[in-house]
């Protein structure tokens, strides 16, 4: 086995190792109210019982009164969970642990695949805040996130060869997949209708009539699949979604701010309540500017304009992920059901720290800057050892020292 896949490997166990700590330690094994109704769908499908959901408990009303048809969000990650259920003969909530843990491993193969030498930096996101708390729930954003990692990356290999039959049909499934785990992954169809009408302004009547067709079988999909849930809710998804009133642009600006400070304060997340920031913000806070600092007059000043081709697929990256997030901005606009925070903003930023250590690892210019790979690791191994159940590991430490 090589040096760089026995490094992939060994980070996969840590972070994997690190996440069933995690939920087996907190008290409600990182389920949220929509993990409980993940996994009561989830439960029902493999019960036979048919696609639905307990909208309250089942000892308040009658069991007719109280199952509804899941049509909040997609049935992808419910599927995904009863499929691994029955696989692995586990209950619903490990299989749905396992579901991320598999999405996850998933993540890590296509970084191999994009850079095998340097596969394990560009993993090393995973061990941010964000991504160990995404990966620890019972959330349908773990698939989603590698769902967006995908997409872009058959996007940057079928713009590379128009006329490759193969990523195009690749494409198409990377779009049903994301819009099956989470509607707004419906946003690639948008994305592939861009590039559609731009191959159209170059003349290039080919592949944009092939993307065409695929665009109109995807919005036939979705538009079938709304239509069964209006037919079952009342709803296209399940319920009133459009709450204009319920926020001012104050407020939304402020979530929005909020958000995105966290998701590039890697190591922890700041709730931002009333009161001073206690001092591991600051310490935290303060270790990563000077980090950045160093690593970017040390490594990068002169480098940071160097642009050439060895960039696109970072490039793409970038942009993909700043399209997801003009999109979600949109779709907060009329219908504010969460404030922005590392849940809907993960697949975001999974973009901009692919983009970012696609840019760095740059074969050209590493020979440069494999002295700050030392610094970037320790980086995120601190967030790693941060997000764990410190008091719980400390009272173990206690006791073993104590025997």
């Amino acid at each position: 086995m090589s040096t760089p896949d026995l490094k992939l490997i060994i980070l996969f166990v840590i972070i994997t190792a690190s996440i069933f700590l995690r939920v087996s330690i907190e008290r409600t094994g990182y389920r949220s109210p929509d993990s409980t109704d993940f996994l009561e769908v989830s439960h029902n499908i493999i019960n036979r019982k048919g696609f639905y959901y307990y909208t309250s408990s089942p000892s308040t009303s009658s069991l007719s009164e109280n199952l509804s048809y899941f049509a909040i969000w997609p049935l992808g990650y419910p599927l995904l969970i009863a499929g691994f259920s029955l696989l692995f003969s586990t209950s619903v909530f490990w299989a749905s642990k396992l579901v991320n843990i598999f999405f996850l491993g998933l993540c890590f193969l296509l970084f191999r695949k994009i850079n095998r030498e340097n596969a394990y930096l560009l993993s090393l996101a995973m061990c941010s805040f964000t991504f160990l708390e995404v990966f620890s729930y019972t959330w349908s954003e773990a698939p989603f996130i590698f769902g967006i990692l995908w997409f872009v990356y058959l996007l940057y290999y079928y713009l590379q060869n128009v006329n490759n039959l193969k990523y195009l049909l690749l494409l198409f499934s990377s779009c049903l997949f994301l819009f099956f785990i989470r509607y707004i992954g419906g946003f690639s169809f948008i994305v592939l209708g861009g590039i559609c009408a731009w191959f159209m302004l170059q003349k290039k009547y080919k592949p944009a009539f092939e993307l065409l067709s695929i665009i109109i079988l995807l919005n036939i999909i979705a538009g079938l699949y709304f239509y069964n849930n209006y037919l079952q809710t009342g709803y296209l998804t399940g319920g009133e979604r459009l709450f204009l009133d319920r926020e001012s642009w104050g407020i939304f600006i402020w979530y929005l701010f909020v958000g995105l400070f966290n998701e590039f304060f890697i190591i922890r997340n700041y709730y931002w309540r009333e009161g001073s920031p206690d001092i591991l913000f600051w310490v935290t806070s303060i270790f990563q500017m000077l980090l950045i600092v160093f690593i970017y007059f040390k490594y990068f000043k002169e480098q940071i304009t160097t642009i050439n081709q060895e960039n696109n697929l970072a490039t793409l990256y970038l942009v993909i992920g700043f399209i997801y997030l003009i999109t979600l901005i949109c779709i907060r606009l009329f219908s504010p059901f969460d404030p922005f925070d590392y849940r809907l903003l993960s697949p975001f930023s999974i973009c901009i720290y692919t983009a970012f250590f696609l840019y760095i690892i740059n074969f050209k210019r590493s020979a440069n800057n494999t002295g700050a790979y030392r610094y970037i690791i320790v980086f995120f191994i601190i967030s790693l050892v941060l997000n764990l159940p410190k008091m719980y590991l400390l009272k173990i430490f206690r006791n073993l020292i104590q025997l």
